[in-house]
């Protein structure tokens, strides 16, 4: 990876949106109907707006540092020690979302298809089935993040086209129904459902056509919000607000209800399955090879190849603690908004300060 300029813009487009959309979006519409109603796809198209500000901000700190690697952004503008801590906590807020989206992941598997393996497998298989990805290149992950964008996305809006001969639009409303403090509450989760996005960090150094990468950031986050309004104004006019917040998978749920007239399809949970693992999957592989490079450069380990493996064990080991997808939930719940708002807002806007400070940057290839 020494010679920088390998990612085309397709690469990083797809890689973002691989990133971002995994096993969330199958909750989402529950977590939105329950803290803003009808009104979840107005807060998620204002999420995805404040996430496209935030990509903006990493944009603005990479190209202050001249397209450096994410951890030597960290040792050039705070020092060794510093770096490696704000590197560590990166790296520990990447390794909690993965270890229990993995967890939520195994539950599905093992409620709609694997009912007697046992969790303990599954996440093994997913986690060695990782390992083997990241040991290769930045170049052999972005290749496989531009075919899994059309596996995931092609087949997952033809069915939810079907989705539209059930429901009925009307359950859409009323809108601007919910109070200050909900709306608040939900912006917050919407955005959560967005992250991901700092695998920018990864990807930017690299990029080939430095132009127009933030119009690319536009459209990846435009994908990314249009999918998940789709999603949710779809669960809504099919199960209504109320069914919608006992569902604690509704997209998955409204896939299982489809009935295509003539289709020699008798039952959807294979194809619902699948997707459901490609969605994490690329989440997962993407995250951990950036933990990796993290733990990599930090620790001064030779390849990535080591760095993942020593990562593995821990994810195992999070992934297990929770008793039930409850316990999931709720740890999550505890963990994710502390580490998100470092990783959203204050590390760039540090990095960001002091590259400044320092007087780096060039304002070349701007936008």
């Amino acid at each position: 990876m020494k010679d920088r300029g390998f990612i085309s813009k397709y690469g990083l487009f797809a890689t973002i949106i691989v990133t971002v959309v995994g096993v969330g979006v199958f909750s989402l519409p529950n977590r939105m109907a329950d803290e803003v109603g009808t009104d979840g796809w107005l807060v998620v198209i204002i999420a995805g707006v404040i996430c496209f500000l935030l990509l903006s901000l990493i944009y603005r700190v990479v190209l202050k540092n001249n397209y450096n690697t994410f951890y030597s952004m960290l040792e050039d503008n705070l020092g060794s020690l510093l770096g490696k801590l704000f590197g560590i906590i990166i790296c520990i807020y990447f390794i909690f979302s993965v270890a229990l989206g993995m967890r939520e992941f195994a539950e599905v598997i093992k409620m709609y298809l694997l009912e007697q393996t046992p969790t303990e497998f599954i996440l093994l298989a997913m986690i060695f089935t990782g390992l083997y990805l990241v040991r290769g290149d930045l170049s052999a992950l972005v290749k496989f993040n531009e075919i899994s964008f059309f596996a995931m996305f092609i087949p997952i809006l033809i069915i939810l086209v079907f989705a539209t001969r059930g429901g009925y639009l009307t359950n859409v409303l009323p809108l601007l129904q919910s109070r200050p403090e909900q709306y608040l509450k939900g912006l917050t989760t919407a955005t959560y459902a967005f992250g991901g996005f700092e695998i920018a960090y990864l990807v930017l150094p690299y990029i080939k056509d430095k132009d127009g990468i933030k119009k690319t950031f536009f459209k990846s986050i435009a994908v990314i919000t249009a999918f998940y309004a789709i999603v949710i104004i779809l669960c809504l006019m099919f199960f209504t607000k109320e069914h919608t917040k006992n569902l604690l998978w509704p997209t998955i749920t409204l896939i299982r209800a489809i009935v295509i007239p003539g289709a020699f399809i008798e039952r959807w949970e294979g194809i619902v399955m699948a997707l459901w693992v490609l969605f994490y999957f690329t989440t997962f592989v993407n995250m951990y090879y950036f933990s990796g490079d993290i733990v990599k450069e930090a620790f001064k380990l030779h390849d990535i190849k080591l760095s993942s493996a020593l990562i593995a064990p821990i994810i195992y080991i999070i992934a297990l603690y929770p008793q039930n997808i409850a316990e999931v939930y709720d740890t999550s719940s505890k963990i994710t908004p502390i580490l998100s708002a470092f990783s959203f807002i204050i590390l760039p806007l540090i990095l960001l300060f002091t590259s400044k400070l320092k007087g780096r940057g060039t304002n070349k290839n701007e936008g």
